[in-house]
């Protein structure tokens, strides 16, 4: 039995420092409540990026040995890293790859909220002991996965900022911080869109393309999108001024932008962006790419446990599952 895991059992992929290290205690509580339901779970823990995708895929070499479910715990960049090697896994009909629990207990963690998983380790728990696998669409830049939302313009260098500073601060009141700081110095560019909408060429102040609601800590930059209809919400903020920018702050925060007149919402199943000059693409937190890029919706793509509760489509925070 490779590295100690069954196919029947729960393998936990801990970021032990996320969320000011609340993800260890997080993956041990939930461990030692799946062992007293008899459950076999074991813990892996990252020490860089890239370990937890890494980590993913050296559990499922073998078909013998493998979990029957791998658990990102931690904030929406290691489930992006988990999401990336078990998608392709899942995809193939060769292979029988194991479904994907959410154990959420980082600094941002709003793919697990779009789909109304808890941050309680015994509810953690109970999803992955009795929860239903249900396929949940993923974003793409270019072969990349993504879980939440891409992020292109002013959105992605504050993301980038708030990186690379490491504020201690958390989700939201780290990235209003780093919003300020980035508006102040922040210049519009020229971007050239195609897709099935057509064509947009102008300055943007963003584009962001949303599988969910929310990202950066439930900000709701694009109110409806969801992670079971097949598209993407492309959430558009045309050139506007510093003064503006820091008047449309508040109404982002709140989810009050819609309305707005230099802001757009295309949904959409698949684009190209393209940019006079490199742009960085940032999603789940973590930079995916730059332009230029191709940006798609992947539908189903990955099959997520969840409480049985989420069945009930009529709840906009709920999935139902695709065969």
């Amino acid at each position: 039995m490779r590295g100690g895991v069954a196919r029947e059992a729960i393998l936990i992929i801990v970021n032990p420092t996320s969320g000011r290290r609340r993800a260890l205690r997080v993956a041990e509580q939930v461990a030692a409540y799946l062992k007293r339901r008899d459950r076999d779970a074991a813990i892996r823990y990252t020490r860089a990026r890239g370990d937890a995708e890494r980590l993913v895929q050296e559990a499922c070499i073998s078909q013998d040995d493998q979990p029957g479910c791998v658990v990102a715990c931690g904030g929406d960049g290691t489930v992006q890293e988990v999401a990336n090697a078990l998608a392709p896994l899942q995809a193939s009909p060769d292979h029988e790859a194991p479904v994907m629990g959410l154990a959420p207990a980082g600094r941002c963690n709003d793919f697990a909220r779009a789909l109304g998983i808890t941050a309680g380790p015994v509810a953690i728990a109970k999803t992955l002991a009795d929860g239903v696998p249900y396929a949940i669409d993923l974003g793409k830049v270019n072969e990349r996965y993504f879980c939440t939302v891409a992020t292109l313009g002013v959105d992605a260098e504050v993301t980038s900022y708030v990186d690379a500073m490491r504020l201690p601060l958390r989700g939201t009141l780290a990235y209003v911080y780093g919003a300020i700081r980035v508006i102040r110095r922040y210049r519009a560019h020229d971007v050239h869109l195609t897709g099935d909408f057509g064509t947009i060429e102008q300055s943007i102040f963003l584009a962001s393309s949303a599988n969910t609601s929310s990202y950066g800590g439930a900000i709701p930059i694009a109110p409806g999108a969801s992670p079971t209809d097949g598209k993407l919400n492309l959430c558009i903020v045309d050139r506007v001024s510093r003064l503006r920018a820091f008047l449309m702050l508040p109404m982002v925060m709140l989810g009050r932008h819609r309305n707005q007149p230099d802001v757009h919402f295309i949904h959409t199943e698949q684009f190209t962006v393209e940019a006079k000059e490199t742009l960085e693409i940032w999603a789940d937190g973590e930079r995916i790419g730059t332009t230029p890029a191709k940006i798609e919706v992947a539908p189903g793509a990955l099959r997520v446990l969840l409480p049985r509760s989420n069945h009930d489509v009529t709840n906009p925070a709920c999935v139902t599952s695709r065969h």
